[in-house]
């Protein structure tokens, strides 16, 4: 802070904190947070290869499921737990909606903009099409999981996906150019 910048402090007593904010550390909180880095950091390894194993496996067997999906994100230099894509011609915040009442936790964008009925930012400052990055999901991956986990998706998804296209005017548009579809 610069000198001679007058602030009020968040909470009123001690000087410990230069009077900006009275209180002691959590010196119990701060050896806990100190020990789960230490257990955290002994099976690190072996945690980030079956999280990407997961990972690699729903992304390389989504687009054997449905048609026009892209992968977002570079194919290796991600992170080890998130599943990131498009399904075109639908919007993310209804497969977010009939993939969790499938028992799927996905979500649609970042949580900062959850509530927005719009494109996420970031597919879209990926270059892609806004009307694709409609259709962002997002799937992270955790020690819970396992490849049974990555089936059950890979079961329920397709159908949600094949339902919502059967009510997007986008893909009946798509249709009728004679682009493709089923």
């Amino acid at each position: 802070m610069r000198k001679g910048v007058r602030i009020l402090p968040f909470l009123d007593g001690g000087v410990q904190e230069g009077g900006r904010r009275a209180g002691t550390e959590n010196m119990p909180a701060i050896v806990g947070l100190g020990k789960a880095a230490e257990l955290a950091r002994l099976n690190m390894t072996s945690r980030i290869e079956n999280v990407s194993y997961l990972r690699s496996r729903l992304l390389t067997g989504l687009p054997n499921k449905f048609d026009h999906v892209v992968v977002t994100g570079h194919p290796r230099n991600r992170l080890p737990r998130h599943a990131s894509f498009c399904v075109e011609f639908i919007e993310g915040k209804a497969m977010l909606m009939l993939s969790n009442s499938r028992r799927v936790a996905v979500t649609s964008g970042s949580p900062c903009t959850s509530r927005a009925l719009k494109a996420s930012h970031v597919p879209i400052a990926m270059g892609l099409p806004h009307a694709l990055a409609q259709g962002s999901l997002l799937l992270s991956f955790g020690l819970e999981n396992t490849s049974a986990d990555v089936d059950y998706v890979l079961e329920v998804l397709p159908p949600i996906v094949d339902r919502l296209r059967q009510m997007s005017p986008l893909y009946a548009k798509f249709r009728k150019a004679g682009k493709g579809g089923h």
